[in-house]
């Protein structure tokens, strides 16, 4: 039915499918019972399966009323029609149905057109309406709007709450507003009341303008606030009110618009019709909801139990400061505003990653609903503010089990505790995560959000590997690496066109040797480097340019590119044109690859002028770079590309090395091509690493006696038992930093502290670099497949200005070079060219 839908909901554990329901019950197919205060987002107004309500079914099922007689006149729209004009604000005595309340609005608009003459309808921001066209144009948030032709001409908003800048806009659009449309509540906006005198001064400016005032109490409207209608609380009659939701009694569609007969002009009344609105079953049970509604006591107890509600959510608040920014909302309609601080918890973790991203709130209604068994919901637009809208009738006892959950939750929060908070998702109940309940904070991790206005860029990172979430989050140590993999991949199917779920997961200010001092953060995507490649092409690079936009709009002058983030977006050529430069890192890690071979060829007394050198990944960026910085310096160039691809790649890696021959006479490299590894490996006295595959290509028995493997790549090309099996080689990780003295960017991928890759130290370069030369930048980005040698060579030199080093890290020390045996020399004509041959 909406396969997209019911993946976000499976991602989070929210598709529980409910065979009962009763009262604020609802029961699974399992026989579990959950507390229901999402209510449907106000259409419960007695909960699940009302006797009442049922009985005004059964009694129209009785009577055999016919539902649909139009055109002719239906008896029971008459009657609802009167007893809503009885119990409606003053003036309004005139009433149009609808089947919805996206409907009630449209009907709301087309009223004050035809009655006023004029066009303009002026709504608020964070305001909501509905999904029908006219609906969603009154409705303040562009990104719902957006692939829909909406708005339609003739709507504008004005910022929520603020009396002057509606008067300048009334005033600046002279006579043609024709309505002023906003909630006493707004509910889908994250539950905001409007501000003391708002509605009055609305009232008086439309009056002021020839406008009409339209309230919609789709959602406030008919008991949820403690009054039947939520605008009485403020003393203002509006021309035009729209009801739903609640008029139903929780079991049919119905809406309603009630205004003053004087504005539905027989222009609008004879070309306003509709074939299922004022249906004779739908008005039935909304006489039974309004006798339920205007029952004494019920009114009473929704404002005590609202009362009891805030009074404990706000105790929540005193209790948990960090955690809880605002509590929001009358009645049974109420808000929690949960954090969106990235250090909520004391130090960085994904808890606030999701709190920085607008995400907790979603957090918490998972575990809610499956550890707690508690349905509640964050609202639609104020992502923030999770959403307590139980059924009118909801009893003391059960706000209390609500509060007591709602405390739980909310005590994992305040500590970061995301193993916890979220293991449910993969199969480990909170109870059952081992460790300490309340974890100590690690102090080392703990984030500093750059300032802005300062120096600062931003960096694209993924896990590496599939139990890589323990990398962001040092809690998540506590699940086994298989619930770590399965907790990524609820991650990846949470994302979705209106919530990429870019994650910032770390932060930090770095100072360089010589003072200059820029900050950072570091913006995750949930995806391994499999996931990515993996992905349609299309949905892998909108991923990484969700993250360069977050990283842009939190103020990053410069964007780097992590690890696979650039292969995807090969080399940032697939990415959107940027308003700040973006690198990939690749030339950096070059130059640290190229000072790390030499360094270990030096130590191990290994002449690379005799040396064979096999590049594996020569058609890539880095691999293409080294081959050609090598070129001349070795003996024999082994290019390598991946098994089952064709040497097309290679080829052009070939003709680059060509090219550095020529402009160095009397230099002579050997050149071969070849798409297999292991037997490249073992012919080789060096083996540099730098393919695109996320999984090991060479083992212990692919390596020639006594070899250097500098291995770039990340995930390692390098299965883990060489080491082990083989002392007499040296492993050196090749693109790994020492950067200055400050911040590790609270993410360690294994390193230890201080240690970095050298895709994301090209972008702390970098950034000095724009701090202090910003004409020098333009040439020493990292864009494309052809990297400049130049860059390669001034990355260097900034790199020893700046005290940013190549990491001393070595899985093996220093042995003598043991002989390698060469192979044969393959002739291939295909660049039959002199300084080539034989190749």
């Amino acid at each position: 039915m909406n396969p997209p839908l019911a993946r976000l909901l499976g991602a989070l554990a929210l598709d529980v499918t409910f065979t009962g329901g009763s009262g604020t019950t609802l029961t699974d197919a399992a026989g579990r019972s959950y507390l229901d205060f999402a209510g449907a987002y106000g259409a419960l107004p007695f909960g699940h399966n009302d006797p009442a309500i049922w009985a005004a079914v059964a009694a129209v099922r009785d009577t055999g009323e016919p539902s649909f007689v139009q055109p002719s006149v239906p008896a029971a729209a008459g009657e609802l029609a009167a007893r809503l004009v009885e119990l409606a604000p003053a003036g309004l005595d005139r009433v149009t149905f609808a089947n919805s309340g996206a409907e009630a609005v449209e009907a709301a608009i087309k009223i004050a057109r035809s009655a006023t003459g004029r066009l303009l309808v002026l709504a608020t921001t964070m305001g909501f309406h509905g999904k029908t066209l006219g609906a969603l144009s009154a409705t303040g948030r562009p990104d719902y709007q957006a692939g829909f032709g909406a708005p339609a001409t003739g709507f504008d908003w004005v910022a929520w709450g603020d009396l002057a800048a509606m008067r300048d806009r009334m005033a600046a659009a002279e006579d043609r507003v024709a309505a002023v449309l906003v909630e006493p509540i707004q509910g889908e906006g994250g539950v905001r009341e409007a501000p003391a005198g708002y509605l009055a001064g609305l009232r008086e400016l439309c009056d002021e303008f020839g406008a009409l005032l339209v309230l919609d109490e789709v959602q406030t409207g008919l008991g949820r606030t403690g009054e039947l209608f939520g605008c009485t609380a403020d003393g203002v009659a509006p021309d035009v009110l729209t009801l739903a939701k609640a008029l139903g009694g929780g079991l049919v569609p119905i809406g309603a618009v009630l205004s003053r007969s004087a504005l539905t002009t027989e222009s609008f009344a004879l070309r306003h019709t509709s074939t299922f609105a004022g249906g004779t079953l739908a008005c039935r049970v909304g006489l039974a909801t309004l006798d339920r509604l205007t029952a004494d006591g019920l009114l009473e107890g929704v404002r005590a139990r609202g009362a009891q509600l805030r009074d404990g959510l706000e105790a929540l608040g005193r209790r948990y400061p960090q955690v809880v920014t605002d509590v929001r909302g009358r009645g049974l309609l109420l808000g929690l505003e949960l954090s969106d601080s990235l250090d909520l918890a004391g130090d960085q973790g994904l808890v606030g990653a999701l709190a920085d991203g607008g995400n907790l709130p979603l957090a918490v209604t998972s575990y809610l609903l499956q550890v707690e068994g508690i349905r509640v919901a964050p609202t639609l637009f104020g992502h923030r503010v999770l959403r307590v809208e139980p059924a009118l009738t909801v009893s003391a006892a059960e706000c209390d089990r609500l509060l007591a959950a709602l405390d739980r939750a909310l005590a994992l929060v305040a500590v970061g505790d995301t193993a916890r908070l979220l293991g449910h998702l993969v199969g480990v109940p909170a109870a059952e995560v081992p460790g300490p309940r309340n974890r100590p904070l690690d102090r080392a991790r703990r984030p500093s959000r750059p300032e802005r206005g300062a120096a600062r860029f931003g960096f694209v990172v993924h896990p590496t590997d599939d139990a890589g979430l323990a990398d962001f989050d040092t809690s998540l140590w506590a699940l086994p690496a298989d619930r770590r993999s399965a907790l990524m991949q609820r991650f990846q199917a949470a994302a979705s066109e209106l919530n990429p779920l870019t994650l910032t997961v770390g932060s930090g200010t770095v100072r360089s040797a010589e003072g200059v001092e820029v900050s950072g953060e570091l913006i995750a995507v949930p995806y391994t480097a499999a996931h990515l490649l993996a992905l349609p092409g299309p949905r892998a690079v909108a991923a990484i340019q969700a993250a360069v936009d977050l990283s842009v709009e939190r103020g990053a002058q410069l964007v780097g590119l992590g690890a696979y983030t650039s292969i995807v977006t090969r080399n940032a050529v697939r990415l959107r044109p940027s308003p700040v430069p973006v690198t990939t890192g690749n030339a950096f890690t070059s130059a640290a690859a190229l000072r790390a071979v030499r360094r270990a060829a030096d130590e191990r007394g290994l002449d690379l002028a005799g040396a064979t050198v096999a590049v594996v990944g020569a058609g890539g960026s880095i691999g293409r770079a080294l081959s050609t910085a090598l070129a001349g310096e070795v003996d024999r160039l082994l290019l390598v590309g991946r098994p089952g691809t064709t040497t097309r790649r290679l080829e052009q890696t070939a003709v680059q090395v060509q090219a550095a021959l020529d402009a160095h006479p009397g230099r002579v490299t050997a050149v071969e091509l070849s798409t297999d590894a292991r037997a490249a490996a073992r012919r080789a006295g060096v083996v540099i690493t730098a393919s695109s595959s996320p999984e090991a290509l060479l083992g212990a028995d692919d390596l020639a006696p006594g070899a250097i493997v500098c291995d770039v790549s990340q995930p390692t090309n390098i299965t883990p038992g060489v080491v082990a099996a083989r002392p007499d080689v040296a492993v050196f990780a090749g693109g790994l930093i020492e950067i200055p003295a400050g911040s590790d960017f609270d993410m360690r991928y294994g390193l230890p502290a201080g240690v970095t890759f050298a895709c994301l130290a090209e972008t702390i370069l970098l950034s000095f670099v724009q701090a202090t030369e910003p004409d020098r930048l333009p040439g020493l980005l990292s864009v494309g497949e052809t990297l400049d040698p130049r860059a390669l060579r001034e990355l260097g030199e900034l790199a020893d200005r700046h005290g940013v080093r190549l990491a001393d890290l070595r899985t093996t020390p220093p042995a003598p070079a043991a002989p390698v045996v060469p192979g044969p020399r393959v002739e291939l004509h295909a660049f039959g060219t002199r300084r080539l041959h034989p190749v």
